[in-house]
């Protein structure tokens, strides 16, 4: 557990800038797995590739006359924003008028803010969609949330969408000054990827987990602890266990990049694999592995249902974790694209009392690895079944 708990402090320390798309924390974080192996006697190799990003290097700025808010902590700046700088005037529309059409039109040089609150019908969230769509054409739009919810752009809009939490609004304003100064930039990224020898060559087992997170907004970095600094930090576990006890298959441990900007290392992995994918038996992908205390799910889980079935007579047998849920075919993780090709895939989170998702409050410190020791010990067990 110390050094489980090191991985994870590290890893999401401001060292590696939210292992993303400034001051190299992406590369840093790889360098740290690849060194990790290193101490453990297992080699690893990186695969390179590129691709867009929208990136926010530079501190932005957003005030109400006197009243300055915090980057990350009461506002967010949508990852598709375009740049601007200036003062504006302030034009509000609620929900209720949103929906009925009854709003004074958007006029240039003004910026439109939308209480969000109310706005959940998939039909509600496309009329704001379409509305913001438009906005933006012609000047900034704020949306006011409840939640801020950062994530990676690759393309960018003319001007900015600016979330801001509703409790942080300072209510009757008039006016505002913005200052966004995205960059778009050619990314280059890599894929880790390490091998320890079986007893047996003729098939092989995969562990996963995407390494990358969102990175910084200007002074605001997402340290991504939970998401997935857990799931990292337990596949070099798992690689440390298989040093000590050889594997009877061959078995690679992967550490994705691009996850987050939509599974890009995964897409490129598969598309130039670095073994014959027809011999893997089983890929498990690791993903939100920070506390079990309810149980896993595993997504993928109702395709290999005899897989499935050895998975849950090992639980039933020894009582793991508390639960496990099974679900249907899903793109949300690096398991997605094996899947695709035939690969029997899987990927597996944990349920239990971690609310920060994708904002700077996913710190080492939310992640208490509730049920850790079952969770590792159910998959060690689950591969002796294949």
């Amino acid at each position: 557990m110390a050094e489980l708990n090191r991985d994870l402090t590290t890893l999401t320390s401001a060292k590696f800038a939210g292992r993303g798309y400034v001051q190299g924390g992406l590369a840093k974080a790889s360098n740290y797995i690849q060194s990790r192996l290193g101490k453990m006697g297992v080699e690893s190799q990186t695969q390179s590739y590129s691709f867009q990003v929208n990136t926010f290097p530079k501190k932005s700025k957003l005030a109400f006359g006197d009243v300055k808010l915090l980057e990350g902590e009461d506002y967010i700046i949508d990852p598709r924003s375009g740049r601007f700088q200036g003062d504006a005037e302030l034009a509000y529309i609620d929900s209720a008028s949103l929906m009925s059409g009854t709003y004074t039109a958007h006029q240039k040089g003004e910026v439109t803010v939308i209480n969000t609150k109310g706005i959940d019908t998939p039909d509600e969230v496309d009329v704001q969609y379409d509305f913001v769509k438009k906005a933006i054409e012609i000047s900034p739009v704020i949306l006011l949330k409840e939640k801020l919810t950062w994530s990676v752009g690759q393309q960018t809009h003319e001007y900015p969408i600016i979330e801001i939490l509703e409790s942080s609004y300072p209510a009757d304003s008039h006016s505002i000054s913005i200052k966004v100064s995205p960059e778009m930039i050619n990314f280059e990224a890599e894929n880790v990827i390490a091998k320890i020898d079986g007893h047996r060559s003729d098939s092989l087992v995969v562990f996963s987990a995407h390494f990358d997170h969102l990175g910084k907004m200007g002074k605001a970095y997402f340290p991504g602890a939970s998401d997935n600094a857990s799931g990292t930090s337990m596949v070099i576990d798992l690689a440390r266990y298989y040093v000590q006890n050889k594997p009877e298959f061959d078995t690679y441990f992967i550490f994705f990049s691009g996850e987050e900007a939509g599974l890009r290392g995964s897409y490129h992995f598969v598309n130039h694999p670095t073994f014959d994918l027809a011999r893997v038996k089983f890929l498990l992908n690791l993903d939100l592995m920070g506390s079990a205390e309810k149980g896993i799910t595993v997504v993928n889980g109702r395709l290999y249902e005899d897989k499935m079935k050895d998975l849950a007579a090992i639980n039933t047998e020894k009582q793991f974790v508390p639960k496990i849920k099974l679900r249907g075919k899903a793109a949300n993780s690096d398991h997605y694209w094996f899947s695709e090709v035939g690969v029997p895939a899987v990927f597996i989170y944990t349920e239990g009392n971690i609310a920060a998702y994708h904002d700077i409050y996913d710190t080492a410190e939310v992640v208490d690895w509730a049920n850790y020791d079952g969770v590792f010990t159910l998959l060690v067990e689950f591969v002796k079944t294949l």
